[in-house]
């Protein structure tokens, strides 16, 4: 076994037993190594590690910023020693990123003022000043830097290049009416929609089929020029699939899936063209308690019936949960454990591997406990399966104004792995200027293609996280999205029922 040492310093001193717990090794793309730890008695971090080049990843406590995954990887170089000072490291990861991506830019006062005080701050603590406690203020000014430097590379990026063929999705469980306010402010802002097809309630009988709602929403969809994407074809979570499909052998299981596939899609042939094929095969959503090399073989029967009912249909695979820290911790959702975790990009790689045919990745960016510069660096790793990327679903909480806290509690929720306090914490302003940083960055990388928030109104997954309160009145977010959409998409500011009714006058 290969044991190096981490030094994680916190406020006056060492850090906080639940945030040396916390450090987990990856690959430079991101790929965790299981964590197994112990915490010496000088504090010192004891951590397994086979990678080289590797990263550190350690969850932190950052003043004036909130509680963020934090990285260190030596100038984009990785670590082959077996000492890291993760703190002063990690200093000199966000400098080295700020530095890297301002490159031909004029800073605004606020990034140069960051990247200013983060200086500052580290100069005195290597003099000795207040050492810890500054360390820790350069760190978060070098954060916030870093990101404000990408944020601003990518504000050029789009003015350079205008007219980005950009999907803005949501969506669309909720459609009531076309006179609804929900239906009004969604084709204001939105032109791809996601539709529920899970077989709980499209497939609640063996070889009964059932598209009530499919169709009422469609319609309103199809009269707006809203593109419709099917999801999913098959996905393992309990609670969207019939008891009935959940007492089948994996033989019977295969056969049901193909059966299922190819009804959905031949059924809406020529008016659903995107379709999330396979949704969290990588050892998280699992209820049937499949092994990988099953779950890889659902994934092709998906894919192959899929192109099998319409050969024109856009076929999507999508996983959840991309840093992958569910490996570093050993968990998931619910079931048994296999021996290995499969992370998402390992997942991806395998599909590449047994020649899986798909067509789109697609994202879920759940993720407001990661800052914009590592979120970045892991769609690099992405990027090289050389397919075009969907985000799928995102979503960042907008505050307590409602009682509605869907989404929350759970030991395993996806949400306590990935959620936590960034930019001081979330409010209805945060979670505007959350999706304004993510949108411009997301929108600014060619391999992007679409972007979808989950959800459009509450109650939502992410809990306080939706575009429209319960009673269909919108948040900040609705009218900071309806504003930011020309700058990332070149689509005109006015919508189509004004330009519409200019057209007749």
């Amino acid at each position: 076994m290969d044991w190096i040492h981490v030094r994680l310093d916190g406020p006056g001193g060492i850090a906080v037993e639940q945030q040396l717990k916390s450090v987990y090794i990856s690959g430079m793309d991101f790929e965790p190594e299981e964590r197994r730890q112990r915490i010496l008695p000088d504090g010192m971090l004891e951590i397994y590690n086979r990678k080289s080049p590797y990263m550190v990843h350690a969850k932190m406590n950052l003043p004036l910023y909130g509680n963020i995954w934090v990285m260190a990887h030596n100038q984009g170089e990785g670590y082959t020693g077996d000492f890291v000072d993760f703190v002063s490291e990690a200093v000199r990861t966000y400098l080295y990123e700020a530095d890297r991506l301002s490159q031909g830019l004029e800073l605004s006062a606020q990034a140069r003022g960051h990247l200013d005080a983060a200086r500052e701050y580290e100069h005195l603590a290597d003099r000795g000043v207040d050492t810890p406690e500054n360390r820790l203020y350069a760190l978060s000014h070098a954060v916030y830097a870093a990101e404000m430097a990408l944020l601003e590379r990518s504000q050029k990026q789009l003015r350079e290049a205008p007219g980005r063929d950009l999907k803005l999705g949501c969506n669309f469980f909720k459609y009531s009416s076309p006179n609804a306010r929900y239906a009004k402010y969604f084709k204001e802002v939105f032109d791809f929609a996601t539709l529920p097809f899970y077989p709980r309630d499209t497939v609640p009988e063996k070889g009964k089929y059932e598209y009530g709602y499919i169709e009422h929403a469609l319609s309103f969809l199809q009269e707006n020029h809203i593109t419709p994407k099917g999801h999913p074809l098959w996905f393992g979570h309990s609670e969207v699939n019939p008891e009935w499909l959940k007492k089948l052998s994996y033989e019977e299981l295969k056969e049901q899936a193909r059966e299922i596939a190819l009804h959905h899609v031949s059924a809406y042939r020529g008016r659903v063209s995107v379709w999330d094929a396979m949704n969290e095969a990588h050892d998280w959503a699992n209820c049937f308690e499949l092994n990988q090399d099953q779950l890889t073989e659902l994934t092709r029967i998906c894919c192959d019936a899929l192109k099998e009912a319409d050969p024109k249909a856009e076929s999507v695979v999508n996983v959840c949960l991309p840093f992958a820290e569910y490996v570093a911790g050993r968990y998931n959702c619910y079931g048994s454990l296999p021996e290995k975790l499969t992370s998402p990009l390992a997942y991806f790689r395998n599909l590449e591997e047994k020649e899986i045919a798909f067509d789109t990745v697609g994202i879920q960016l759940y993720f407001p406990a990661r800052d914009m510069v590592a979120l970045s660096r892991l769609l690099d790793a992405f990027k090289q399966l050389g397919k075009p990327i969907h985000i799928t679903e995102m979503g960042a909480n907008g505050g307590v104004r409602s009682l509605t806290q869907a989404g929350a509690g759970s030991s395993w929720s996806q949400l306590n792995m990935s959620e936590g306090i960034w930019h001081e914490g979330w409010g209805e302003r945060t979670q505007a200027d959350w999706m304004e940083y993510m949108y411009t960055i997301l929108a600014a990388r060619d391999e992007i293609k679409a972007l979808t928030w989950w959800d459009f109104i509450e109650p939502s997954f992410f809990g306080n996280g939706a575009f429209l309160y319960e009673n269909e009145i919108p948040r900040e977010i609705f009218f900071r999205l309806k504003a930011l959409k020309a700058n990332i998409t070149g689509a005109s500011r006015r919508s189509p029922d004004r330009e519409a009714a200019d057209g007749q006058n």
